[in-house]
């Protein structure tokens, strides 16, 4: 079995599975395999008599989740390896706070509420205030803990009691709400210090205060990390790469392993990342090595962008003639507007693409809505999804009594469904009929893809699009139902709870990558963000230019660990291009200087 785990691995491999050192760095490398280490130790410490349920293993995004614990139960057999708690920080806390949450007063059934949901209940409550302070202002204080200004200070407030109102958590907060619940209650902390001897983090060089007040709360006896301070790129929202650098201090006696081997990419585009990142003066020492030749870096330059986007479509279409299918291609950028731009230029030509983040199913207003119903069936103190509710698929309450409706909750400090109850307005009998129609379906274990048709069923919206000859809707409702029915399989073959309160909560920290990773014959679309953590075939970097990227409003040294792993990205062939001119936010045209970048990389390509 043994001989079976360390197959294929190289001396540095080797070392980070079978080290018996209590803790463990893995300075891993773009390409160099830190999944295939990762699952190999779990399942080396299982051999060894670990269990899996005593191993906690925290990832990044839910995508490398899923493909861990698929290895690990590859590795140890399906019951073993279904024990394994392998997500994301998030998903670690909505769980934590299912069974221990009653402590701070929030029911097991909570609701998650993201950044759109916050957006729309804070504007609603500065509305109500008098309008004296703006939302981004608000927004900023919030996720900063600033309670410096009285004002906003008093909306902010307004929001956290709305909060604990609608038994709802902020998404950005989940985190913090482990903190406080362990550093309140220990009993709770001390649990799964009892249960997790071996704790795994995966992209550690992504950690931010919260999470590693959650790692030392946790405090695990065994603690493996495993990450690349060259692709630290979420400074922006609070991650800090000194977590990473300064691992060694902060855990005396720590082992560090260096994984430097890269099997993704060809030596020209090793060549090209190595010389890049050489310019950042603060990181590890590391140096990737290459093992397979390939073509040499293609730089384009055009007059304007227009042309850039024209070029790289003919490009994609020649690659495409030459037997490279649009799904191994992949087109990226450091803003949105560029993704929008080179879409349309791919529509125009007849390339079908998927853009990361957009056309996202679960955003459909249809969709949107008959899951609220489902929210208020799930969280009967959600006020904020009972309001959607009572607006599909049309309105159930007149302007004035949902006023009243408002206003008497408030002054009698009740749920607005149970005053919705007492107060009987003419159709919420109605209202009323319906969400216990739906609720006794899911009570007696509808799946949830089920409970999304009945619902859109009993509300009568499928028959009203049918009549209308509404298609477009129908096939929206019906790719998100095939999708959510995706989830619960994808959900039940790791052994894990796929019911509805999973899935409501799920909803909010998914990963947009998920989308990308279809089998769909089609061009990749998506920022440098965005890309993190895939790979492609073949990767053309557009929009290379002073002041874009990098961003003039960016660390410098991120945005050029954000072009290493744009770079990274690309398994045999990579493309880069800059254009003399470039757009602005108004349409107008405005000189454009090449990236340093490109010299940089040039520099020994």
């Amino acid at each position: 079995m043994q001989a079976t785990l360390l197959k294929g691995l190289n001396e540095g491999q080797q070392r980070a599975v079978l080290s018996d050192n209590k803790t463990i760095l893995c300075l891993a490398g773009a390409g160099s395999g830190k999944t295939t280490v990762l699952t190999r130790r779990i399942a080396h410490l299982f051999n060894n008599r670990v269990g899996t349920s005593n191993m906690l293993a925290l990832t990044f995004t839910r995508l490398a989740g899923k493909e861990m614990k698929e290895r690990v139960i590859s590795l140890v057999g399906d019951a073993e390896g279904k024990k394994l708690f392998c997500n994301t920080f998030h998903a670690f806390a909505v769980h934590v706070l299912k069974d221990w949450g009653h402590l701070i007063g929030i029911d097991k059934n909570f609701t998650i509420y993201d950044q759109e949901d916050r957006t729309s209940i804070l504007e609603v409550i500065i509305k109500e205030l008098g309008d004296r302070v703006k939302l981004k202002k608000v927004v900023e204080a919030y996720e900063e803990n600033d309670v410096s200004n009285h004002e906003i200070t008093m909306v902010i407030n307004e929001y956290v009691y709305r909060l604990r109102q609608n038994n709802a958590i902020d998404l950005d907060k989940l985190i913090e709400k482990i903190n406080f619940l362990w550093a309140e209650h220990p009993e709770s902390l001390n649990h799964y210090k009892r249960l997790y001897s071996h704790v795994f983090v995966d992209e550690f060089q992504d950690s931010n205060d919260e999470q590693m007040i959650m790692i030392r709360s946790l405090a695990p006896a065994n603690l493996f990390a495993v990450g690349d301070d060259f692709q630290a790129i979420y400074g922006w929202r609070g991650a800090k790469v000194e977590y990473i650098l300064e691992f060694p201090g902060m855990y005396p006696g720590c082992e560090v392993v260096k994984l430097e081997d890269n099997y993704r990419s060809t030596r020209e585009i090793i060549a090209a990342a190595n010389n890049l990142i050489s310019y950042n003066l603060t990181q590890s020492e590391k140096t990737l090595i290459a093992h397979k030749d390939g073509p040499q870096i293609t730089v384009s330059t055009t007059g304007d962008e227009r042309a850039e986007y024209e070029s790289i479509a003919r490009k994609i279409k020649d690659l495409r003639s030459s037997g490279t299918t649009y799904k191994n291609v992949a087109v990226l950028s450091r803003t949105n507007m560029q993704l929008t731009r080179m879409q349309s230029q791919l529509e125009r030509d007849g390339i079908p693409n998927v853009a990361l983040g957009r056309n996202d199913i679960m955003r459909n207003q249809d969709i949107r809505s008959i899951i609220a119903w489902l929210q208020v069936i799930s969280n009967q103190k959600d006020g904020n999804a009972l309001r959607r509710a009572l607006d599909y698929p049309e309105p159930f309450l007149s302007e004035g009594e949902k006023k009243k409706l408002k206003l008497e909750a408030a002054r009698q400090e009740k749920t607005e469904l149970v005053m919705l109850k007492e107060l009987d307005f003419r159709r919420s009998a109605k209202f009323f009929g319906i969400g216990s129609l739906i609720f006794e379906k899911q009570s007696l274990g509808m799946n949830v893809s089920d409970l999304i048709l009945y619902t859109a069923e009993i509300l009568g919206v499928l028959q009203d699009y049918e009549g209308k000859g509404l298609q477009n809707r129908l096939h929206a409702i019906q790719d998100g139902i095939e999708y959510i029915k995706a989830w619960e399989d994808s959900k039940a073959s790791l052994g894990e709870d796929n019911g509805l309160l999973a899935f409501l909560k799920w909803l909010k920290f998914r990963d947009i990558q998920e989308k990308l990773v279809e089998e769909k014959d089609a061009v990749k679309l998506m920022t440098m963000h965005g890309a993190k953590g895939l790979e492609f075939e073949v990767v053309f970097i557009v929009g290379l230019v002073e002041e874009t990227f990098p961003s003039k409003r960016g660390d410098l040294e991120e945005e050029r660990r954000l072009a290493y792993v744009g770079v990274t990205r690309a398994k045999e062939q990579l493309f880069l291009s800059h254009a003399h001119a470039k757009q602005q936010w108004n349409g107008s045209p405005a000189p454009a200087i090449p990236s340093r970048f490109l010299d940089e990389i040039k520099e020994k390509v």
